[in-house]
């Protein structure tokens, strides 16, 4: 495992490279930090950063995961009080509950704000995920998706027990999330990276090492992987010596509509990270696959189903074949 301990110049390159790239915020902007008391001093360090070009506030607001409406409320607040150009959330919501909140992205939108959603921000997150070049990001994301574009079969495999085979097709196309949220009403999780769609259907078995929100702070990086047996694109089993985690997960997905359906098959593409943490923030834009099962963001992929749950899934240093073409091997780009 690489050093994953960034250090305080890198913090504040990762923040830079957040207020000046990613969200490329000018001296006309105004922008909202909103934390809370565990992750205030990383949002003091974006502030900083948002400081040395324009006006930048800061908002302490409840802790999210003791009571969502007060934050939800307090947000609010901080939203009409500083009606923000920019804004950046930058607290723990291990329930990812104010991304699936539309009133939350309909509030940003009166504003015409970009936003940067980082629910679980850690000094790796920010010091290691956000200080690299995204300008380079965006251009090798959208590199490979014009690589996957129109493609048929994705085999996955990984030394921890993958092997799965996609079906894809034309009229579910590939889209490339790069991190820059730079024109008004964009908007998105960083760190970014990857390129995903929803297959056609699956088959086989996915060996897991992280196991998204709403499991993802608890559970973190998995001792051993979790197994899911996939048939007719949709999870059938799932097995892991801790048996509980498993039947809690298996309790969430069946119990949703569609929740045990394969919704995105998704390929990281920031190959400045080197390995996958247990932190899914980070994870997912890792060189490598993640797979979730529940909602497959229709608007973006012409999925026909929908689903009020979306559990992502990390395999850990994959190998993928594009239409019999090796994309990557041990979770390393051979492009």
């Amino acid at each position: 495992m690489p050093d994953l301990s960034p250090s305080a110049a890198e913090v504040a390159r990762g923040a830079r490279e957040l207020i000046r790239t990613c969200l490329a915020v000018t001296g006309s902007d105004r922008v909202l930090v909103l934390t809370d008391r565990g992750t205030r001093a990383l949002a003091g360090v974006i502030a900083d950063q948002a400081h040395a070009v324009t006006t930048a506030a800061v908002v302490v607001i409840p802790d999210v995961a003791a009571g969502y409406e007060a934050a939800r409320r307090e947000i609010g607040r901080a939203l009409d009080a500083y009606a923000p150009t920019v804004t950046v959330f930058a607290a723990a919501d291990p329930g990812d509950l104010l991304a699936w909140d539309p009133s939350f992205w309909e509030h940003l939108e009166r504003f015409g704000a970009r936003h940067a959603h980082m629910p679980a921000l850690d000094d790796v997150c920010l010091g290691i995920g956000m200080a690299v070049d995204y300008t380079e990001v965006a251009r090798f994301t959208l590199g490979v998706r014009d690589l996957l574009a129109g493609c048929r079969s994705v085999r996955v495999t990984s030394a921890s027990g993958t092997e799965l085979e996609l079906r894809c097709g034309p009229d579910r196309p590939w889209t490339p999330f790069t991190g820059l949220y730079q024109c008004g009403g964009q908007g998105g999780r960083l760190p970014q990276g990857e390129v995903f769609c929803t297959p056609l259907t699956a088959e086989g078995v996915l060996a897991v090492s992280v196991v998204g929100y709403p499991f993802n702070a608890a559970s973190g990086l998995l001792g051993e992987p979790l197994l899911i047996e996939v048939a007719g694109g949709a999870a059938v089993s799932l097995h892991h010596p801790d048996t509980a985690l498993a039947s809690r997960l298996r309790d969430w997905l069946a119990g949703a509509p569609g929740g045990l359906r394969l919704g995105e098959l998704a390929l990281g593409t920031n190959r400045e990270l080197p390995a996958i943490t247990g932190n899914l923030l980070f994870d997912e834009n890792v060189p490598g696959v993640h797979i979730a099962f529940g909602h497959p963001f229709p608007e973006y992929t012409g999925a026909d189903w929908e689903s009020p749950v979306h559990v992502d899934m990390v395999v850990e240093r994959p190998a993928v074949q594009v239409d019999g073409r090796a994309v990557l091997v041990d979770g390393r780009y051979s492009l």
